[in-house]
């Protein structure tokens, strides 16, 4: 499906949702969800994360090895919506004119220091930055006000900068406190591995460059934030905010006062692209890649924060991170002993088999929301059992039959 926003010219085949009120701009959003997670296969709560992200104008850290797709991810997030697009690779000797522009040589000419930003960071809506936290003294400082306050510094007047959304990325976190301001300043921070399911990477080999169909504008960015504002925060969700904090706490896992103001934004963010007028504690599950400071406590704060947010979605993450667990252990046996390889695969496609019946049941008591958890769960599995079953059959000599 082919989407246009914001009034341009409609093309045969688009729907543009000025025209029509069937349309709604979460139903736009939910195609542009729809076809982010079809092109950038097991990363669905970066997607989640990073439309949130957009529409609160907050900034994502992804963190992972090289050829990971982070930056073709950002490129297609700067696509759907038309923003002016900046990309550069930090190194150590990188200088503030790869990222501001060179010193206007006019400007000299008048005794004033300014740069040439035109094409450069400080015109960007949406920017990649790679291996961010390999700027320097002469970089940092500015990239933080620039995050943080939306201006940069040109010739000693603070300009306001039309930034959305930074998108940084780091093959491992920053080491030093002289970095730690800036760690601070992504709001949502995610770790990206290698594709997991064969299926999924022969699809990622065999496809085109992703390039997205479900087109937005800026237009129409700026009016769905906008209602993301008038989403009402309830009670009950800066209740359960509250007591997820105190229990993160208590496990060692503090967070600054400025994250946890912003995360009301991404909850509101959640609760709109659900189509809800108000938050609930559901809401607060996006809390889990905005509270952890190294990978290794995710697991910690998604446990915390789905039991008291959602357990039912936090049992479906559950079971489902279960699957996967398994699905590694016996691809890492998967060219020694072939015995004990195929007696490893058949109790796992039979674990398969058990967590998709506990889905099944935990599905009776679900609301919407647990139940999106639940489907990608379920989905998720079964690939992963198809896949599985297919590796099994092909090494006896067994042919498959298709249906």
């Amino acid at each position: 499906m082919n989407v246009v926003a914001g009034g341009l010219t409609q093309r045969p085949g688009f729907i543009n949702p000025t025209i029509t009120k069937e349309f709604t701009m979460q139903k736009i959003f939910a195609a542009l969800r729809a076809e982010l997670t079809s092109r950038f296969p097991e990363r669905a709560n970066v997607v989640d994360g990073s439309l949130a992200a957009v529409l609160s104008s907050e900034s994502v850290l992804l963190i992972g090895p090289p050829g990971t797709a982070k930056s073709m991810f950002t490129r297609a997030i700067a696509q759907a919506f038309g923003g002016s697009y900046f990309e550069r690779l930090l190194t150590k000797f990188s200088t503030p004119e790869e990222l501001y522009g060179p010193v206007s040589l006019s400007g000299l000419e008048h005794d004033r220091f300014e740069r040439v930003t035109t094409g450069m960071l400080p015109t960007a809506e949406f920017a990649f930055v790679d291996e961010v936290f390999k700027a320097n003294s002469a970089i940092l400082n500015s990239m933080l006000t620039l995050i943080n306050e939306r201006t940069y510094s040109n010739g000693g007047a603070p300009l306001p900068v039309p930034l959305v959304s930074l998108f940084g990325s780091s093959n491992e976190l920053p080491e030093g406190k002289e970095l730690e301001a800036l760690f601070d300043r992504f709001v949502l921070r995610f770790q990206v591995d290698y594709l997991l399911r064969p299926q999924n990477l022969r699809g990622v080999l065999t496809a085109p460059e992703p390039k997205l169909s479900t087109v937005l504008d800026m237009k129409t960015l700026r009016a769905a934030q906008a209602e993301v504002l008038k989403v009402k925060v309830t009670d009950a969700t800066v209740d359960a905010l509250i007591t997820i904090r105190d229990a993160l706490k208590a496990e060692g896992i503090v967070a600054s006062d400025r994250r946890w103001k912003k995360t009301l934004r991404l909850v509101q963010a959640t609760a709109w692209l659900a189509g809800e007028k108000q938050t609930s504690p559901e809401d607060l599950t996006i809390l889990v890649d905005a509270l952890w400071r190294e990978p290794k406590e995710r697991a910690k704060v998604a446990k915390l924060v789905g039991r008291l947010a959602d357990p039912v979605s936090m049992q479906a993450t559950e079971i489902l991170d279960a699957a996967r667990e398994a699905a590694e252990n016996v691809a890492r046996i998967k060219t020694g002993d072939r015995k004990i390889y195929i007696a490893s695969a058949a109790q796992t496609l039979e674990a398969f088999t058990q967590q998709q019946e506990k889905l099944v049941k935990l599905g009776r008591s679900a609301g919407r929301r647990a139940q999106d958890a639940i489907d990608v769960a379920t989905a998720d599995i079964t690939l992963m059992h198809e896949d599985l079953a297919r590796a099994v059959s092909s090494g006896l000599g067994l042919r498959r039959t298709e249906k």
